[in-house]
């Protein structure tokens, strides 16, 4: 009997439609809703397919992917930036000699040593999620494209999406995975699915000859390359997998390009001084390989892009002896950062070789600090916690029940996490 056919007698509960995978490598996937896991990894899940809880043993867990329905949010003003890797959205409350205090969506108070903070970013709250997705029914699929979860590739004809508009400053997201050979292209601020039609759009191809972004242009020259990288394709991936970050402000005529949360390039400029500049509201994607290569496109994301530290949050770290801060304007100062104290707001006293006597300086007036001490060259942890809307966590061990994580972080200390908090797990490979 089909699956829709059981909902319509009433024999599997609504919630069924949208509910959490649990990936077991060679032993294939499950769906349904989580109940607990235990510290031996052994999972109960409530599955449409029986009227039992089901019990997986979770010696093969690779990963546990949480329902998206529940999404959750909550402003933050700071990036928190871990020497082990991990990332966290924060609001900084204070900062002494010993520790750093703070708050993220998911806990009301946390605290970690300053030894363990890599940098901590500020302003960011200025950027607002515009969408989160794919989910179902929210992008037009061709009859080379189905949704599971993501969207999949069948073919080479395009899925796009129209949107109601897209700021000047945005920043668009998503995660490429892919089975076999990787081969995709996205058009972004275009008036046109397939970029066929004369149109001013951004195209951004990835396959095995390497990644290519452009310009396209009704002009005399219809495409000019903006960036190119011959040196990489799929094989240099860790599990044929990629992380794209595109920022763009149209009104500069400039973009920003990250790959795996590693800035690619800063300062990409368009070359079309004058003129008009793209202003279609359409993404869309489009697979490029072969018809038995499997491109797999999820966690896309449109943020607006707020400019009064974005530019000098990029500034590169220049030593790792002292600590280092770059105001809004990237003006740098290298020496020892004294402290954060809390006020109407956070400020910051930080001292440098000459300025012995500084006075505080308004957190709103600060872009990036850089923690003195060198990262370790790879994080530490079996486990990878996703978390909804922005951030990850590396655990050696876990437990879930009653939609709550419980964890041992080895900075952080013990951490409860409710569920819709969290978007992933992931089993790390060791060695």
């Amino acid at each position: 009997m089909r699956l829709f056919s059981l909902i319509s007698c009433g024999l599997i509960p609504a919630f069924f439609l949208h509910a959490d995978e649990v990936s077991l490598g060679a032993m294939g996937k499950m769906t349904g809703k989580i109940k607990s896991v235990s510290a031996q990894k052994e999972i109960l899940l409530q599955s449409p397919l029986s009227e039992n809880l089901l019990l997986l043993q979770g010696e093969s867990l690779e990963s546990i992917a949480f329902d998206a329905t529940e999404k959750t949010s909550s402003p933050t003003n700071n990036l928190l930036y871990l020497k082990n890797g991990d990332v966290l959205a924060a609001n900084v409350e204070s900062l002494d000699a010993t520790q750093l205090s703070f708050k993220t969506p998911w806990a009301e108070k946390l605290q970690v040593a300053r030894t363990a903070i890599d940098s901590l970013h500020f302003g960011t709250g200025e950027n607002q999620v515009l969408y989160r997705g794919p989910n179902k029914d929210d992008w037009e699929l061709s009859r080379s494209w189905r949704f599971d979860n993501g969207l999949v590739s069948q073919g080479w004809t395009p899925a796009h999406r129209k949107f109601e508009s897209l700021p000047e400053r945005y920043i668009l997201t998503f995660t490429v995975e892919w089975q076999g050979n990787v081969g995709f292209k996205c058009l972004f601020n275009s008036s046109s699915i397939d970029g066929n039609n004369d149109n001013n759009c951004y195209i951004m191809q990835f396959n095995s000859a390497g990644f290519e972004l452009k310009r396209q242009s009704t002009g005399s020259k219809k495409y000019t390359t903006l960036v190119s990288y011959n040196d990489f394709d799929g094989e240099d991936f860790d599990d044929n997998k990629a992380n794209i970050e595109i920022r763009v402000d149209r009104g500069n005529r400039v973009m920003q390009l990250l790959i795996n949360d590693k800035l690619k390039r800063n300062n990409i400029i368009d070359p079309m001084e004058t003129g008009p500049m793209p202003t279609g509201n359409i993404v869309s994607f489009t697979a490029t390989a072969g018809n038995e290569d499997t491109q797999t496109i999820t966690d896309i994301q449109l943020s607006s892009w707020g400019s009064s530290s974005a530019e000098a949050r990029m500034e590169k770290r220049t030593e790792s002896k002292r600590d280092v801060m770059f105001d809004i304007e990237s003006n740098r100062s290298s020496g020892a950062l004294k402290s954060i104290t809390p006020g109407k707001e956070l400020q910051v006293l930080f001292e440098n070789p000459h300025d012995p006597s500084p006075k505080p300086l308004a957190a709103s007036k600060i872009a990036v600090i850089y923690f003195s001490g060198e990262k370790p060259k790879k994080p530490e942890g079996l486990y990878l916690i996703k978390l909804q809307n922005y951030g990850s966590l590396h655990v050696n061990s876990f437990t879930l029940e009653d939609d709550i994580l419980q964890a041992n972080h080895a900075d952080l200390g013990e951490l409860r996490i409710k569920v819709p908090m969290i978007e992933q797990i992931t089993r790390l490979p060791q060695g």
